[in-house]
């Protein structure tokens, strides 16, 4: 497939027809390559999503990318930002195709109760970078989603997407949302950035369980997201500040 206007977007495009990880790939060969390097693929065969899950998709059906970013924010909190900063330049992109997304902390694209996208990213080893990979469900059916709680673009839309098109705009939002980040040397509320994604956040104000790395988990109401990207939860007993944890949102009683 050509990705025309994806490649006038990016500072410098690859795309492979099948690969393992565009996001181990991007870095295996970021020494170099400018900020905004973008690697695309039609099928990966060891995408990963967080907390090590898989990620695959059949062929040609998905938006499959990672972008590379040399940050170096005054305020390092700016780091925390950079997975929801893409869930906002993608759910950008899908709202000019109709749909009105909403972003679940701390790194996935839903659109009503459902997930379209999801974001994770990895730093070198030297950490002189980091990669953003995204996936996005884009065209395929029902039967082809892998689990209930996922949806696509197709789906809710009635039609299918150009995927070009689609990856340009996602590119061009992130290069402006970036941008201004940058700015602001890396604080999200400076920028504006903390307010947009608490707008259209799925997260904030909902009953939630939190699974954190270790496997405990716990329960409470999302309160906010704050300065650094963490997400604020109220429990029974205490205020958490959660840097890193598998959310469950919860049927409101």
């Amino acid at each position: 497939m050509e990705y025309l206007k994806s490649s006038q977007e990016a500072t410098g495009f690859e795309y492979l027809e099948q690969t393992g990880s565009t996001n181990r790939d991007l870095l295996a060969k970021a020494e170099g390559l400018p900020e905004f390097y973008v690697l695309t693929t039609d099928f990966q065969t060891a995408g990963k999503g967080r907390m090590d899950r898989s990620w695959e998709a059949l062929p040609g059906s998905s938006v499959m990318a990672s972008v590379l970013l040399r940050p170096s924010f005054t305020e390092s909190s700016g780091i925390g930002w950079l997975s929801l900063m893409t869930a906002l330049a993608i759910s950008q992109a899908i709202a000019e195709l109709g749909p009105s997304p909403k972003i679940k902390w701390p790194n996935d694209v839903l659109v009503g109760d459902k997930k379209v996208s999801g974001i994770l990213a990895e730093a070198s080893a030297d950490l002189s970078c980091l990669v953003v990979g995204f996936g996005i469900n884009v065209n395929q059916t029902k039967a082809q989603l892998p689990v209930e709680t996922a949806t696509s673009l197709s789906i809710e839309t009635g039609r299918s997407a150009d995927r070009d098109q689609l990856l340009a705009a996602v590119i061009k939002n992130l290069k402006q949302l970036y941008l201004e980040l940058t700015a602001a040397s890396g604080d999200a509320t400076i920028s504006g950035l903390r307010e947009a994604i608490l707008k259209i956040s799925a997260t904030v104000g909902q009953p939630v369980s939190v699974e954190f790395p270790d496997g405990k988990k716990v329960f409470g109401k999302a309160q906010d997201i704050d300065a650094a990207g963490r997400l604020v939860l109220e429990t029974s007993s205490e205020t958490l500040t959660v840097s890193a944890g598998d959310v469950l949102h919860l049927r409101k009683a």
